[in-house]
């Protein structure tokens, strides 16, 4: 019938938002009919104006979801990533606040005048080295907390322009199922409609699925790439530190602090991967790599003082620079060999489907007009846009920014630069399994929602058998000492009687 099956289902892409409150017209045709049960419905009407109007907010369907396709999935993505932002700048807040506590008598020194107290060939001592490790730690944090403040602001800025453009999709829905209902008197047009309908709830929800997974991927793919970049930064401003003079201290410490820069946001892009992608187990840069990068990062202005130190660390960002390379050449190789395939066959469905769907619902409006009018009405079929045609290159990019990424001035706009040799096929790592890369099918999800259905059920019967034992023990109870209760007054008037017979007799002799 389209008046509120596919908004209703559990699985449709439609309702899957939260924060929006749910389909008026959920409610409306349960009332109006109520109807489903007795087969008493609200009287069809088909007039000119109201197929007109259906067919513009078809129309207006198509436009939007053209402009903004999978608009309501990524309102609630967003919204997630917000709510995990927002978690880590307060977490940043008290890592900062903790590092300035640290601070003994009120030591206001940077890095830079840290470095000044060490000569350049002497070994520095412990303290030495922590002090200038803490006031770098101290910037680091700052820089981690600024940018997490600005994207956590970037994000919110996407947050309100996806949630008027996903209420104004949502209305038009409502809208559409509400004609629906009017035409079709809240009851199916047929069978078919009815099946077809059903069908792409289910592929609406693959779709949905598979858009999720491509997002999440994606977005961790463009962090990856600023990462790689930063890094390659990192490793060429780290190689080109000893060709300074040793009395040019100020070059030196501007190097240095480039390289540390950039090996700060490239570990926070890594970190933002596997935000994004939590329940995928990295193969390369896993937290355990990332964690030594950012102790080394620590140490930065330590180890530019001896050759020794200055190698050992030039090592470890260059093999996080050919890690990382890895994972983003892993991170294509996923979204090209099995998202971007899969995407584009459920999307052929989608439209198949959909289109079925219409053809079929002008068909049935057609039969009813003719019915109440006695004559034929010409809908034009084409009239309305299709809310499915959709460009895949365009849908797969959906979202998908740069809000989040951490950036630094030397890769802002930049190439990918210096990517290490790419893997061969035998050198790359297995590839994930479908429920890492989509999480759990729509399959798994329905079964698990009808398992959870007949659980409920279940321990609802079990409660209701409960309770009916109960009562029937207080009933029996009941009905037990109403029992001896009877026998005692049967028992006290048969006394009574007994004593009345006697003392009549007693009279009567």
């Amino acid at each position: 019938m389209g008046c509120g099956q596919s908004t209703d289902s559990a699985f449709s892409n439609r309702g899957s938002i939260s924060s929006l409150k749910p389909y008026p017209q959920q409610s409306s045709v349960e009332d109006s009919g109520a109807a489903h049960g007795n087969g008493v419905g609200p009287e069809p009407v088909v007039d000119r104006e109201t197929v007109e109007e259906y067919l513009q907010t078809e129309r207006e369907i198509g436009e939007a979801r053209r402009a903004d396709p999978q608009v309501l999935s990524q309102l609630e993505m967003k919204t997630e990533a917000l709510d995990k932002m927002t978690q880590k700048v307060e977490r940043l807040e008290r890592e900062y606040g903790d590092l300035q506590a640290l601070a003994k008598d009120g030591d206001q020194s940077d890095t830079k005048k840290a470095l000044v107290a060490i000569k350049r060939g002497a070994r520095a001592s412990t303290a030495e080295e922590e002090r200038v490790a803490g006031c770098n730690n101290k910037e680091i944090a700052k820089q981690a907390r600024d940018e997490a403040v600005r994207q956590k602001e970037n994000i919110q800025k996407e947050v309100d322009q996806l949630q008027s453009k996903a209420a104004r999709l949502q209305n038009l829905y409502t809208k559409q199922d509400a004609l629906l209902s009017k035409i079709f008197g809240g009851e199916y047009g047929s069978d078919l409609e009815n099946k077809l309908e059903e069908e792409l709830d289910a592929l609406e929800a693959q779709k949905a699925r598979i858009m999720e997974a491509n997002f999440k991927w994606r977005q961790a793919q463009m962090m990856m790439e600023f990462a790689c970049r930063q890094l390659a930064v990192a490793v060429q401003k780290w190689q080109d530190l000893p060709d300074i003079p040793d009395t040019s201290l100020e070059v030196r410490y501007t190097m240095a602090a480039e390289a540390r820069n950039n090996l700060v946001a490239a570990s926070q892009n890594i970190e933002g991967a596997h935000r994004y992608l939590s329940n995928v187990e990295f193969p390369y840069c896993n937290p355990d790599e990332v964690d030594t990068l950012n102790k080394a990062t620590s140490y930065v202005f330590t180890d530019m003082q001896s050759e020794e130190r200055h190698s050992h660390a030039g090592q470890c960002y260059e093999i996080t620079h050919k890690r990382a390379a890895a994972l983003l050449q892993w991170f294509d190789q996923v979204l090209t060999t099995t998202i971007m395939e899969d995407l584009a066959q459920v999307n052929k469905r989608v439209k198949e489907t959909s289109l079925a769907l219409r053809q079929e619902r002008i068909r049935l409006i057609k039969l009813k007009a003719k019915e109440i009018w006695g004559a034929d009405v010409d809908v034009d079929i084409d009239a309305g846009v299709s809310a499915d045609d959709e460009d895949l290159n365009a849908m797969m990019m959906q979202g998908v920014s740069d809000s989040e990424v951490a950036k630094t001035e030397e890769t802002a706009d930049g190439p990918r630069a210096k990517t290490p040799p790419p893997l061969t096929a035998e050198e790359m790592a297995p590839m994930p399994s479908n429920e890492a890369i989509f999480g759990l099918s729509y399959e798994q999800f329905k079964e698990d929602l009808d398992n959870m259905r007949e659980q409920h059920e279940t321990e609802v019967d079990h409660f209701m058998r409960g309770q009916e034992r109960q009562a029937d023990k207080i009933r029996g109870d009941l009905e037990a000492k109403l029992n001896a209760r009877r026998r005692n007054r049967a028992m006290r008037n048969l006394e009574e009687r007994q004593k009345r017979e006697l003392a009549a007799g007693a009279a009567v002799s």
